[in-house]
This record gives structure tokens, C-alpha cells and sequence, in this order.
């Protein structure tokens, strides 16, 4: 469910990848000085995008420096924060939190138990912080397992659900921009949980694992209008927000990066193929 909203790399100018570069490593650090080890293991891209959303929607105060990590303990690169970066920080381990719960329920899986247990006093810090935040993650997951479980149920559903937490995530501030800021994380929450399935969908069969599209009677193959449409309702969604700082970055991500998972599981099936009947012969 993570990673999937991240930049397309070789279209972005040295500049545009140094102040990405500098937004993820300012999210790895805070979720390493607040949470540990355990937090930092849930870092990924897509709240990298919620960070530059917010910054460039609200335009808070960012704080730079020069520094070492342990993933990067030679050389000294840049790092870039303001109070979205801790906001990404907490959702970051709410949402991960939750993910290895889902991890150990659905498979079994004793690394998403323990991980899930690494968490578990974060996540209560967190809770007590976003209350309104953690009560939607808890609602849609619950609702989201009960439907993965009814093989009967509408597979549009599970899709509905997984937008409506990112929508509650996105809309931080109870403001003019509450409502855009809403939809906009729908529609990107949807995008994410659809993407999910069509690059999972051999693994889900393999593993006996509910997946929407079988129910949609679709192959990933046939799903590219069903990821357009919420591709669609984001990228109108964020034109509507008066963004200029980071416009390109975020476009970037949104016109081509989210797609590169993708592009990548379709050429490598395509592939599969060629060599198949290459081998058949």
C-alpha cells in the first residue's frame, strides 16, 4: 500500500531532486528522533507528497541543514522540516502501525506481529495527538477487513474506504481548504488501494488473498481505466489549490511517478510472454 506516490526521477531537474532528497530525509530523521528505529522502518514516499502538499499550501516555516545519518554516515546531505514533517511522522506510524496488524491478521505473519507490537506505544501517543485522524485509520481499516473477508461484497467498496481514511489524513487543517484537501486524498487513497491490487494480483491469487479486481472481473491488464479515473479526480483536485512552491516536483509525481510501478509490472509480464512463446517455439 505504500511507495507508490513518488517522483519520476530522470524528469526532474538536480535541483528538484535535491529538495526532494532533502523533504524524505527530513521525514526519515524525525521519524527516527521521535519514534525510533521501529518508525523509521516505515518511511515511505507517500507522505513524502503530503509533506511538500502542505508546505507549499500553507507555506510554514522550514528549518534546512547539512548532516550525516547511519544509512548515510560519510557524506553530509540536505534536510528539510516544518511542522508537517512531524505531522507525516505521526500518520507515518498510525498508518504503518496498522498495516502490520493487517500483516499478522490476513497471514499470519509473526513480522507483522512483532513490528505491530514495536509500535504499538507510538501509535497510542499518536492517537492521543490525532484523535480524529487515528478514529478514521481505525473505522476504515476495521469496515476495510470485513469486506476483504465477504467475497460477495461490492469490490468498489473496499476502494471507498481506503480513500475516505486518506482523505481525513490529508485534511489536517480545519479550514477553507478542508473539503479539496478531502477529496483530493480520496481520490488518491482509492488510486493507491487499486494500484495495490493490480501490482499484487498474482501474489493474491497465489495466496488465496481477497482482491478487488476479481471481483471487477478485470486482469491488471484491463484495469487501466479504473486507475484513471481516481488518477483523474487527484490531478483536478490539485489544480484547484492555489500550489506554487514545489508545483513541478508534485506534478511530477502525479502525471508520471505514480505510474512507474505500474509501466514496470506490465513490461516485465510482457516480457514473460515474449519468452514463452519464444520457448513454446
Amino acid at each position: 500500500m505504500f511507495g507508490l506516490i513518488r517522483p519520476y526521477m530522470n524528469d526532474l531537474s538536480e535541483e528538484e531532486k535535491a529538495r526532494y532528497k532533502a523533504v524524505y530525509c527530513g521525514l526519515c530523521r524525525t521519524l527516527n528522533d521521535k519514534y525510533g528505529l521501529a518508525g523509521r522502518m516505515g518511511l515511505n514516499f507517500d507522505m513524502t507528497f503530503l509533506i511538500l502538499l502542505l508546505n507549499s499550501l500553507y507555506e510554514p516555516e522550514e528549518k534546512r541543514r547539512e548532516a550525516v545519518c547511519p544509512p548515510h554516515p560519510v557524506k553530509k546531505h540536505g534536510e528539510s522540516y516544518s511542522e508537517f514533517t512531524d505531522y507525516a511522522a505521526d500518520m507515518t506510524v498510525a498508518l504503518t502501525y496498522y498495516k502490520a496488524l493487517d500483516d499478522w491478521e490476513d497471514e499470519r505473519s509473526r513480522t507483522g506481529k512483532l513490528y505491530a507490537d514495536l509500535l504499538k506505544r507510538h501509535y497510542a501517543k499518536v492517537k492521543e495527538q490525532w484523535p480524529a485522524q487515528c478514529a478514521a485509520i481505525e473505522e476504515s481499516l476495521d469496515a476495510l477487513h470485513d469486506v476483504e473477508k465477504d467475497k460477495a461484497a461490492a469490490p468498489e467498496r473496499a476502494a471507498d474506504l481506503s480513500g475516505r481514511m486518506l482523505g481525513k489524513i490529508f485534511a489536517v487543517k480545519q479550514d477553507f481548504f478542508q473539503s479539496q484537501m478531502a477529496y483530493l486524498g480520496y481520490a488518491l487513497g482509492k488510486f493507491i488501494y487499486m494500484m495495490d491490487a493490480a501490482v499484487d494480483y498474482q501474489d493474491d491469487q497465489k495466496k488465496g488473498c481477497y482482491n478487488p479486481l476479481e471481483g471487477m472481473a478485470l486482469t491488471p491488464e484491463d484495469a487501466l481505466d479504473i486507475l484513471r479515473q481516481p488518477m483523474g479526480q487527484a490531478a483536478e483536485a490539485f489544480e484547484a489549490l492555489p500550489l506554487v512552491q514545489d508545483a513541478h516536483l508534485m506534478r511530477n509525481i502525479l502525471y508520471s511517478g505514480v505510474w512507474q510501478t505500474y509501466n514496470y509490472e506490465m513490461k516485465k509480464k510482457q516480457n514473460e510472454r515474449k519468452e514463452g512463446e519464444r520457448d513454446g517455439h
